[in-house]
């Protein structure tokens, strides 16, 4: 039987169960149609997050965690080690935890925190060819934690070409996604603002510390030297008066005195920095609608497979 002869007795067989072919076809197509009507969708935020301390009119200066600690002006959150701390900051449970915890307030959430709020949501998407359903915890740590799961996993975080934090939150409520997005950079701010002026006034006691410990050094040096100069010795012939050599005291005293003046500048810069730091976080793109949608139809490509 050449390869026509099969092709015409596969037509012929095909005739006989058309109608049965149509029919299979016809349902799983619906049931295609149901599973990707009763797909999630979610709705996905984004913000991008513009730093500016007030040391500095660059952008994003001193915005990263590395920088703040180093103590240098970073211009922006563009080096790997910035990128990846302020990203970790961002992403972190400590922050999720503290977001998970809030009130919205609103009426409408009825004083729930954004915990609970992710999980009753979760569960009203649960089911059939759905979302698998949470128990709710007994306990609050454990809603906490189920909430911080569920919000790092909506959660991502990046830093784009021009150096500037992008987050974006995604959930299958609106109102939650726009109210989280907008924790989430409180959050962030709060931290940052708050590492900022602790490392200002940081910066400032070491400043001062430093300056008074010359200070003391000098003041040694200035004894020893009092002391040198009121320790005599005569001769034995003449009663000749001698001043014992004091050279090398004299030159470790210009050496002190020349890093105690740069001390002196260098705390009274720290204090002027300590007084006028007021570090800025300023959203460019606010977490606002219309937000892009994501439809979730990994069931439907699970079925298929």
């Amino acid at each position: 039987m050449n390869s026509s002869e099969i092709i015409s007795h596969f037509v012929r067989r095909s005739k006989k169960f058309s109608l049965l072919i149509l029919l299979i076809a016809a349902i799983f197509g619906a049931a295609f149609y149901i599973v990707a009507q009763r797909s999630v969708i979610k709705y996905i935020s984004k913000a991008t997050v513009f730093s500016l301390g007030s040391s500095s009119n660059v952008a994003l200066s001193t915005s990263s965690i590395s920088s703040i600690l180093g103590g240098g002006d970073s211009k922006a959150f563009s080096s790997n080690e910035a990128s990846i701390n302020i990203i970790e900051l961002a992403t972190s449970r400590r922050t999720s935890e503290e977001v998970a915890n809030l009130r919205p307030d609103l009426v409408e959430f009825g004083n729930k925190n954004f915990a609970r709020l992710l999980i009753e949501e979760h569960n009203l998407h649960a089911g059939f060819l759905k979302n698998k359903y949470i128990d709710i915890p007994k306990d609050s740590l454990g809603i906490i934690n189920v909430g911080v799961s569920l919000l790092r996993e909506g959660l991502a975080a990046k830093i784009n070409k021009n150096g500037i934090l992008e987050l974006e939150f995604k959930n299958s409520n609106r109102i939650l996604v726009r109210l989280i997005s907008y924790a989430y950079i409180d959050k962030i701010s709060e931290f940052y603002i708050s590492l900022k002026k602790e490392k200002a006034q940081l910066d400032y006691e070491f400043a001062v510390k430093k300056t008074d410990s010359i200070l003391n050094v000098m003041q040694v040096i200035d004894k020893r030297l009092i002391k040198l100069d009121e320790t005599t010795f005569f001769a034995n012939e003449g009663l000749q008066r001698y001043n014992l050599p004091r050279i090398n005291l004299n030159q470790e005293k210009q050496i002190i005195q020349q890093q105690y003046f740069l001390s002196v500048s260098n705390r009274e810069n720290a204090a002027y920095k300590l007084q006028k730091e007021t570090p800025i976080i300023k959203i460019l793109d606010n977490p606002e609608p219309p937000f892009n949608i994501e439809k979730n139809l990994r069931l439907v490509i699970r079925l298929l497979d």
